[in-house]
């Protein structure tokens, strides 16, 4: 019996083992090549944690077989500093060749969906309380859409945040939003109505930022549901409906990065900053096709668990600042608030030359 059990709990271990491997090799497989692999790229984690507890177990048992893990994780031991990090800086002191920025999907200044109590404009007073604090210089916003009493725009303005630019231009509501302290010298529109680029001058340099907000799942109850059937083992129909949604999704962020983001990169010749809600984590195709030619500043100077995502779904790490390498990150951090389902994410970056 023992013989049994233990062969079982092997096999389990070799699938858990095997999982883990695969999902890191979303950067490799492209998901228009094999979805699956993308989709999985969403468990690293959690995958992690598991294999850390076949260890465990293997070891309560003095059995050999822990090794299966091990190997495991050692094997893919280079993505654990994407999720969690020790030793940053928070803060910077201000200079004339650092630029702060802040990214953060505002969810419209709501709160947590769950929250009844918050409202648009008493997110709104908070996030200009948030604004006071940080002090960034720009400020790559997502979901901006005005309370109805808190004039945020008039009061950013007031701030000194006398620049902004959007999807639908200056107006003050729009799906993406750039406030910015430093005057917009140069305005890139693209394609999708979920993105564009601005050029910003502070002293003689400039800097080019990129402010997105990649494809949204549009997550419903029923997928939380198919969240619940999928961590117990019996996929239903919401279960298939939630992977359908993560495959959609998925393609279409391949294909922002391929049409729109990569062009838009490869022939800046001037400092550039990718700034927004990636709707990805750390091991995807595009955190992973970004970073090959992108640093992250969490990974230079974050500290702690990299959370950005803390709704009624899984955690997650899906807001980023990225940045060329003639820039280097002297601080990063993360505002925690509950105004909205998104944490802001604040870096100083300095300008190498």
């Amino acid at each position: 019996m023992r013989k049994l059990f233990r062969a079982i709990l092997l096999i389990i271990n070799l699938v858990f083992a095997l999982a883990l491997v695969l999902s890191t090799l979303a950067g490799r497989v492209s998901p228009s090549r094999f979805v699956p692999i993308s989709i999985l790229s969403y468990g690293y984690f959690v995958l992690l944690l598991c294999n850390v507890l076949f260890v465990i177990v293997w070891l309560c048992l003095s059995r050999w077989e822990f090794l299966v893990s091990v190997a495991a994780i050692v094997a893919r031991l280079s993505f654990v500093p994407l999720f969690f990090q020790v030793g940053g800086n928070l803060e910077a002191e201000p200079a004339d060749d650092v630029v702060k920025v802040m990214t953060f999907n505002t969810h419209a200044f709501g709160g947590l969906d769950s929250d009844t109590a918050m409202t648009r404009d008493s997110g709104a007073v908070i996030f200009l309380s948030i604004v006071d604090e940080e002090q960034p210089d720009v400020m790559c916003l997502q979901e901006f859409f005005r309370p109805r009493h808190v004039a945020v725009a008039d009061s950013l303005k007031a701030r000194g945040y006398l620049h902004r630019y959007g999807i639908h231009g200056s107006k003050v509501e729009s799906p993406v939003m750039v406030f910015s302290r430093l005057p917009i010298v140069r305005v890139h529109d693209m394609d999708r109505q979920s993105m564009f680029a601005v050029d910003v001058k502070k002293g003689e340099n400039e800097m080019r930022v990129c402010c997105v907000h990649l494809n949204s799942y549009q997550l419903t109850e029923q997928d939380m549901e198919g969240f619940e059937s999928l961590s117990h083992a019996k996929p239903d129909s919401n279960t298939h409906k939630l992977l359908r949604k993560f495959k959609e999704t998925t393609l279409r962020h391949e294909q922002e990065w391929l049409e729109e983001l990569l062009p838009m990169v490869e022939a800046t010749e001037i400092p550039f900053v990718l700034a927004g809600d990636f709707n990805d984590t750390p091991a995807s195709f595009i955190y992973q096709r970004a970073t090959e030619l992108l640093a992250d500043p969490y990974v230079e100077q974050g500290r702690g668990f990299g959370t950005t995502y803390h709704g009624p779904f899984p955690a997650f790490r899906i807001d980023y600042v990225l940045h060329t390498s003639d820039m280097e990150a002297v601080s990063y951090k993360r505002v925690k608030t509950h105004i909205s389902d998104h944490y802001p994410v604040v870096v100083s970056l300095k300008m190498k030359n």
